[in-house]
């Protein structure tokens, strides 16, 4: 594996010999809660993680002040530092949503998608108050407050219940900076809408949902799947946001399904 950064990017190069597959991750996490798909796809595919701009070792920069289009132009230069021609790309929450705003931008860098409990529509007010609510708290020094209450919302009742799972998002967590976690989160309130452009997209998607999804529920997935061309797409039962870590054998089993059936 290498790792290395790229305009203050930090980025895993896992150097399989297969098609490229990437993995870009939620919010506000980093690229180690794909730890168990890194795993199961390394010998199979070249996979790529790497941690969104402000969060994980991306924390580094010269300025916090950035949107949405910087994140899906960090996401263009891994991949042309990187000489990929085409790609195949799992997104998961915020990693979704720069995923689809890329695929509007230049569909014909990829061979395919993952959508995995995301969705195309832009803030709502009530979002948007719920974000200001947070960076407020962030803001006062109440950083473990705010992620405690997100973790809630980030994993299923059951999943709750998973103190090895539950212990690792908050160690995941407990490493994101402030400055970094407020950046992202701005970023995220202020993307545009795409959902009126997806029906010009014809690259190949799988789309994942979580059935018990609070932050995402699956109704936007289903949003998804009928304005994309060429959408295929799995509810997984039993679990919410973070559908990748609390099924991680089911997750793998839908992505590698789905990428065997690509030429």
């Amino acid at each position: 594996m290498k790792t290395f950064k790229l305009n203050g990017i930090n980025i895993n190069d896992f150097e399989g010999t297969g098609r490229p597959l990437i993995f870009i991750h939620a919010f506000p996490l980093c690229s180690r809660m794909w730890d168990n798909q890194v795993e199961y796809f390394k010998d199979k595919f070249r996979v790529i993680t790497y941690d969104i701009r402000g969060l994980g070792y991306s924390n580094e920069l010269d300025s916090y002040q950035f949107m949405m289009e910087e994140l899906v132009n960090d996401f263009f230069n891994i991949i042309n530092h990187l000489k990929l021609e085409k790609v195949n790309v799992c997104g998961l929450s915020v990693g979704g949503y720069i995923l689809l705003r890329a695929l509007v931008r230049d569909q014909e860098r990829f061979s395919s998608v993952i959508l995995a409990d995301t969705k195309s529509e832009n803030e709502n007010n009530e979002s948007l108050l719920g974000r200001s609510e947070m960076i407020i708290n962030l803001k006062s020094g109440k950083k473990d407050e705010v992620l405690e209450g997100l973790l809630k919302k980030l994993i299923s009742e059951e999943g709750y219940k998973n103190e090895e799972l539950k212990n690792f998002l908050r160690k995941i967590m407990s490493w994101m900076d402030v400055k970094g976690i407020i950046s992202v989160l701005l970023a995220i309130a202020t993307r545009t809408n795409t959902i009126f452009q997806l029906k010009n997209i014809r690259t190949p998607a799988l789309i994942i949902a979580g059935k018990e999804d609070k932050l995402t529920p699956p109704i936007h997935s289903f949003y998804l799947k009928d304005n994309l061309q060429n959408a295929v797409m799995k509810i997984i039962p039993g679990v919410g946001h973070l559908s990748n870590m609390e099924a991680p054998d089911k997750f793998n089993n839908t992505v590698e399904k789905f990428l065997l059936t690509l030429k």
